[in-house]
């Protein structure tokens, strides 16, 4: 499953990722929220979900809507990840997530 949503890879390292593979782990999160929301959480649905946040977090710099959108997805997709997924954590994250791709298009 994983594999199927996110073929990229978050280096291991504290290494930025490129634009294109922010924007992968990105539209990967959305599809596992989006899993969330008819089932379970699986151990895959979460392994996506924390690497599209360390590619937020490792991505973030001074100021700006792009910036806004990481810091934001970090918090949400945290939520999500570190206790039991409500369907208020998860509309929190999906909106978060939306507004990281459309920041992540326009950049």
């Amino acid at each position: 499953m994983e594999e199927d949503l996110w073929r990229g890879q978050v280096g291991a390292g504290a290494q930025m990722v490129s634009i294109d593979e922010e924007l992968k782990a990105a539209k990967a999160a959305k599809a596992a929220i989006n899993v969330l929301l008819t089932a379970t959480p699986k151990s895959g649905v979460v392994a996506v979900l924390r690497k599209a946040n360390h590619a937020a977090i490792l991505n973030l710099s001074s100021g700006g809507a792009l910036n806004e959108a990481r810091a934001n997805v970090g918090v949400a997709l945290s939520g999500l990840v570190n206790s039991t997924p409500t369907p208020e954590k998860i509309d929190k994250a999906k909106g978060a997530v939306e507004d990281w791709i459309n920041q992540l298009r326009a950049a």
